[in-house]
């Protein structure tokens, strides 16, 4: 199918000096693994932002990226991303050396915390390093929210039970928008969930809620809870958007929205308010396949691109 943006079709990112550069921690995703549909999706709406890539990642993993992804980042180097000290200090040697980062990004939980310190030794919007240790220690983010007043699952499963469902959304300027709420059943893949418009307002208020509350503010949000007769227990937080087809769901349940573009906007303080998601309804649920990075390819060359700005990426 084609991609329909409403923004202007983007001019090359590399053609001028003032353009502005996203550094993606972990984006060297094939598309036969984890993390292979995210580091496509970040990179393919970075070049819809009009936003250069620099990607950074375990040079093995550099090593074995898929075609589309190599074409689309603009730049890349070899860092073990999973040392946030380590990014910290590259990415400030590259700043002091004339390189350009406006945006800092992880891709992958494992490197969540290294983007957090990133992007807080650059002096670039993201989370705290300290809320994102906490949120990924998941003994300490039950625990603080707890405190809060939140019902949570005292010995989380492994595998999602019958009944999870996935707020998923994004921040813009430092409030979260739940854009997507699916059912994540234990077996099959994820499905967009069979909610009233009250039971779905709910969900939605308590995911952005709890991710207030655990004081996270920038990226993407994922937050897994189940409704009970007391309340909604929650079970997990992630500051990534899952690799069990969300991403594929999303491009269904909320075609308006490109995630990772809407953070990039929000990084560079070019953010709109993001559209009211639709209310579900009560036809059955749109089901999706794993999600699987996509073939990337130029709806005609970048002249046409210019004339027909709606037109800008097929993916089959």
């Amino acid at each position: 199918m084609i991609e329909q943006r409403t923004r202007p079709a983007p001019a090359p990112a590399t053609t001028a000096p003032d353009t502005p550069v996203a550094l993606l921690l972990g984006a060297s995703g094939t598309s036969d693994g984890p993390g292979g549909t995210a580091a496509a999706s970040a990179l393919l709406e970075a070049w819809a932002c009009g936003i250069a890539t620099h990607v950074v990642d375990q040079a093995s993993r550099l090593a074995t990226r898929d075609r589309a992804t190599t074409q689309l980042a603009d730049a890349s180097s070899g860092l073990d991303v999973t040392r946030p000290d380590l990014c910290a200090a590259w990415a400030r040697e590259q700043t002091d050396r004339g390189r350009r980062f406006d945006v800092v990004l992880g891709l992958r939980p494992e490197v969540q915390e290294a983007a957090a310190v990133t992007a807080e030794a650059l002096g670039l919007p993201g989370n705290r390093p300290d809320v994102v240790r906490r949120v990924q220690d998941p003994g300490a983010c039950r625990a603080a929210l707890a405190a809060e007043g939140f019902l949570v699952e005292a010995t989380p499963e492994p595998e999602p039970v019958p009944g999870t469902l996935a707020a998923v959304g994004v921040f813009a300027a430092g409030r979260p928008q739940v854009v997507l709420v699916a059912s994540v059943p234990p077996d099959g893949p994820v499905r967009t969930a069979e909610l009233t418009g009250p039971a779905w307002a709910a969900v939605a208020g308590e995911a952005s809620a709890a991710v207030r509350r655990l004081g996270l503010e920038f990226g993407v949000f994922r937050v897994e809870l189940r409704p009970t007769g007391r309340g909604h227990v929650l079970s997990t937080v992630r500051t990534t958007l899952g690799d069990d087809g969300v991403h594929a769901l999303l491009g269904t349940a909320a075609p308006w929205l490109e995630p990772f573009g809407a953070v990039y906007d929000d990084a560079l303080g070019r953010a709109l308010p993001l559209p009211s998601p639709a209310r579900p309804r009560t036809a059955a649920p749109t089901r999706v396949r794993p999600a699987v990075a996509p073939v990337l390819g130029l709806a005609g060359d970048p002249d046409d691109a210019r004339e027909e700005p709606h037109l800008c990426r097929g993916i089959d």
